[in-house]
Formats: C-alpha cells, sequence, structure tokens
C-alpha cells in the first residue's frame, strides 16, 4: 500500500516537469541554442525529426552509423550525400525519402535530413560541405570536413559589423582611367596588350567585362566579369599580362601576404571561400592554401552588406541560413580571422 502512494505521488511531478519545460523566446535564442549545439556535438543525434511532404527541399543535416538493418531484400540503398547537400524530395518508403539532387534520384534516412536553424554554432561556421584545393594540390585529406585550420570564423554583432566597415582600409586602387572601346576592354601590360571582348549573347553564354581598378602594391589590374557561366573576376599582371581567374573580389590583406575570396554563385547557390598565399609579385605568383564550399550558411551579395577587409585584416561578411531566403533584417554578421 505505501508503495503504490509513493509512485503515484511522484508520477505527476515527472509528467509536470517534462511538459513544462521553458521554450526560448527571440531574444534568448542565441545564447541557448548555441549552448545546445556544444551539447550536441556531445551527444547522439535525435534519430528522428518531422515528416516532410513530397516537394520539400531539404538539407543534409547529419548522419548515422549505420543504415538500419535491412528487413527485405529490396529495401533502398542509401547514398552518402555530403553535410548541407540541398536533395528535392520527391518520394518516401518507411524510414527513408526518395530524393532528387539535380537530375539523380536516390535515397536517405528521413533522420539524416531537415531545415537549418538560424544559429550557428562556431563548428558549424568553420564547417564545409566539400574541399576543392588544400595546399596547393587537389589531394584532400580523408574525413577533412573543416577550414579550421585557416580561418576563425565568430558571430559579431551588426554593430560590430558596421564599426569594422567604416574603419576599413581601401579595398584597392582607382588607378589609371581605362575605357572600354565598343565591347573591347583594353589593358596596357608591359610585355603586352591585354583585350577582353564582350560576349552578348543571351543565356549562358554572355561576358561582360569591366574596369575596376588595381592592385598596385603587387601590380595587378582587377576586371569584373558578369555573365552567367562565367568567374566574376579576373587579375592581370600589369608586367607580364598573366591572368589569374577569381571565384569572389580579390581582396588583397594588408601585410600583402594573403589574397581571400568569399562569393555565393547565384546558380548552383553555393558559398565558396578561397585563400592565397602570396609567394612573388614579378610576376604574382600564389599558392592556393585552401578553397572549399561552406555547409551551412551563404554569404549575402548585395551592395547594403558588401564583404570586406577590416583594419585588423579580418574578414568581415553579412550570412544566413542554407534553405532560407536572404532577408535583410533576419541577416547573421561574421568575423573571420586569416590563421597563419
Amino acid at each position: 500500500m505505501c508503495l503504490l502512494i509513493i509512485l503515484s505521488a511522484c508520477q505527476p511531478k515527472k509528467e509536470e516537469q517534462a511538459t513544462t519545460s521553458p521554450t526560448p523566446t527571440a531574444q534568448e535564442q542565441v545564447p541557448i541554442r548555441q549552448e545546445a549545439d556544444n551539447q550536441e556535438n556531445t551527444t547522439q543525434a535525435p534519430t528522428t525529426r518531422p515528416d516532410f511532404p513530397i516537394g520539400s527541399v531539404v538539407y543534409v543535416l547529419g548522419k548515422e552509423d549505420a543504415s538500419p538493418a535491412p528487413e527485405k531484400e529490396d529495401q533502398p540503398q542509401t547514398e552518402d550525400f555530403a553535410l548541407g547537400t540541398k536533395l528535392e524530395i520527391v518520394g518516401e518508403e518507411g524510414p527513408y525519402y526518395k530524393v532528387k539532387k539535380g537530375t539523380h534520384e536516390s535515397y536517405v534516412l528521413k533522420s539524416e535530413v531537415g531545415y537549418k536553424d538560424e544559429i550557428f554554432s562556431p563548428e558549424e561556421l568553420e564547417q564545409v560541405s566539400y574541399l576543392t584545393e588544400y595546399k596547393g594540390t587537389t589531394r584532400i585529406p580523408k574525413d577533412l570536413d573543416n577550414i579550421s585550420e585557416f580561418f576563425s570564423i565568430s558571430l559579431i554583432s551588426e554593430a560590430d559589423y558596421q564599426q569594422a566597415w567604416q574603419q576599413r582600409p581601401k579595398p584597392f586602387d582607382k588607378g589609371e582611367t581605362i575605357e572600354k572601346t565598343g565591347k573591347i576592354l583594353s589593358l596596357p601590360c608591359q610585355k603586352k596588350k591585354v583585350k577582353y571582348e564582350d560576349i552578348s549573347q543571351d543565356g549562358f553564354n554572355e561576358a561582360i567585362y569591366s574596369y575596376v581598378g588595381e592592385h598596385k602594391d603587387i601590380e595587378q589590374y582587377i576586371v569584373r566579369v558578369t555573365g552567367a557561366q562565367v568567374v566574376p573576376y579576373i587579375l592581370t599582371d600589369k608586367a607580364t599580362g598573366n591572368e589569374l581567374y577569381m571565384d569572389g573580389f580579390p581582396l588583397l590583406s594588408a601585410d600583402r601576404k594573403h589574397i581571400i575570396t568569399l562569393h555565393t554563385d547565384p546558380i548552383n547557390d553555393e558559398t565558396d571561400i578561397a585563400l592565397y598565399r602570396i609567394e612573388g609579385t614579378a610576376p604574382l605568383r600564389l599558392k592556393t592554401m585552401v578553397k572549399a564550399s561552406l555547409a551551412w550558411w551563404r554569404c549575402a551579395m548585395n551592395q547594403q552588406t558588401p564583404v570586406f577587409l577590416g583594419a585588423d585584416q579580418c574578414l568581415y561578411a553579412a550570412i544566413y541560413p542554407i534553405g532560407l531566403p536572404e532577408n535583410t533584417s533576419k541577416l547573421r554578421y561574421i568575423k573571420t580571422k586569416i590563421n597563419d
């Protein structure tokens, strides 16, 4: 009799505790979410997520150690997509989604995909979906999924971003005035004249060239290229006319040791970051230290929130989570330090 009384008295307290856990408010979301992310790094990821209807666009948010034990011979074979991979749900079968990436179809566990929240842990800021170059080679170390060796990325306030913007050094030199002649941009280099001719075809083949300025300290012209399928910037050596193609605006560090680019490709909806070490300037010689695509966030690409190098030689940018539109009222701001 006493034992039953004790159990019945304790049970409601447990249920009350489970149903009255406080929900963080918007103002409390940042510190509470970051603490939760740190806990997730040391505990096993949840095995279930809300079901998404067919047609939803989701992202690979986690990896299970192994797929469930096969229940039948025709059980779907899952594919090992990289973290942050964008997928469209086209069907479902038990614990699996049938998904499409481009024209390719495959299966993933439901527990591995979902939407990304609006806040980031320190680890997520530096995590990549894939690397294309590493210390001058395309041979990437196995299981390397971050750029922490090269960058330290941290969230900052909008006020800190604006203050750094006000105190930033000039990003390039205006240099001489160079005008286009019709569709042709001519750059007067010492050994030859380099010409860029616009391609005005409709669609993906368009390429329009414009002179931006120069980096005098390393003797490089800066050319911008606009078009759907083009590399957006070119560094043209003022002496030799040699060209180096850049995925984003080539930001030169104040100590003249590095060039860094950060750019969101509007076609593939991917944000790429690259770090180049300057190994010589006559002519310019660069070594690609790292080139990668970020897993969890995209860099905002608009005039109101430019990407720039501050007086402290750190890179500043506005970002937003994958899967969400670029909304100026919901942007986060980051400071990226180059790890020498």
